[in-house]
């Protein structure tokens, strides 16, 4: 085998166990998440789990990134078919917040906030991973402030206020108290008090 097909196949496996954990966390949460059980999911031996991933925190950070990234491209595909800035700007939040009860990638966002707290690799990650989200946000809206639709002096300021409305709202729907649709109607009902012009 080549040293190419050797990288190919271990690329293979690390996404395959990203994938498996993602799975496994989601399901059970990182503290009681053990090694075979990852690597039950991944049709693999808990060595290979070990020998791409030596903790937990980085099997999780991986998961999180993978995750965000498939939002991401969803979220640049989806956005640039859509012209009319306050279409454009729900959308964006209708794509970001959680999908119901038990969203897997929100319940991943509650193990990256609750490892952030005592981790400072899951915490630089997931200033990482906000600070993408909040920059995306900051672009639609200075889309909108461009085509005089919103009243926006500080695209950055209000981008952090609008994602920490969709965190908050988030977290309720995924732990079930509160459904989907009522939170994507604060959601836009917040969005338009914030950038709405007088």
């Amino acid at each position: 085998m080549t040293a190419i097909a050797r990288r190919g196949k271990g690329r293979e496996r690390e996404d395959l166990l990203v994938e498996a954990a993602a799975a496994a966390i989601a399901d059970k949460g990182l503290a009681r998440v053990r090694v075979a059980d990852v690597a039950e999911r991944a049709g693999m031996t808990p060595g290979h789990v070990t020998y791409y991933f030596p903790s937990k925190t980085e099997l999780l950070i991986r998961a999180i990134e993978s995750s965000e990234d498939r939002l991401l491209d969803e979220l640049a595909a989806s956005l640039s078919r859509v012209r009319d800035p306050w279409r454009r700007l729900e959308r964006l939040l209708e794509l970001s917040a959680a999908e119901g009860a038990d969203d897997p990638g929100w319940v991943l966002w509650l193990q990256v906030w609750q490892e952030s707290t005592l981790d400072d690799v899951a915490r630089d990650a997931q200033r990482r991973l906000d600070a993408r989200w909040r920059g995306i946000l900051a672009d639609v809206l200075r889309y909108g402030a461009d085509r005089g639709d919103f009243a926006v002096e500080d695209a950055a300021a209000a981008a952090l206020v609008l994602s920490s409305a969709v965190d908050g709202l988030s977290i309720q729907v995924t732990l079930g108290g509160l459904d989907r649709a009522e939170m994507v109607r604060l959601l836009r009902r917040t969005a338009r008090r914030l950038v709405e012009p007088a």
